[in-house]
């Protein structure tokens, strides 16, 4: 009886796992604070039992945590690379790069509009 609980709580935190991959992959990523919470909880009834995990379950625990774990840093690179884009459009808004007869380039400030404020 006491095995197969384990096993259930075993299969559990592994199906867990599974679903923050699809979350990572798909979205949304607002689901993700929810699921780790309920990994976490369910591991630590887990590890609160005495004896030994079985070699089989932490070796699959390892091996879906370490790939969620890629997973999550390939997100953070690419929420980077979006923010260094965003800021080089910015730039570029503000900005007017030309280039002289000679080849120099030279910044050229936009005209900045204005409004007529007339009542």
């Amino acid at each position: 009886m006491i095995a197969s609980l384990l096993a259930s709580r075993h299969e559990r935190v592994l199906s867990l796992l599974d679903q923050e991959r699809r979350v990572l992959l798909d979205g949304p990523l607002r689901d993700l604070p929810a699921l780790g919470e309920r990994r976490e909880a369910l591991l630590a009834e887990i590890l609160a039992e005495p004896g030994e995990l079985p070699p089989g379950f932490v070796a699959a625990l390892k091996s879906k945590a370490e790939r969620n774990r890629r997973l999550i840093l390939a997100s953070l690179e690419g929420v980077t690379a979006a923010e260094a884009q965003i800021a080089r459009i910015d730039q570029a808004r503000d900005s007017l790069r030309t280039y002289s007869p000679q080849g120099a380039a030279v910044e050229a400030a936009p005209a900045r509009i204005t409004r007529d404020a007339r009542a």
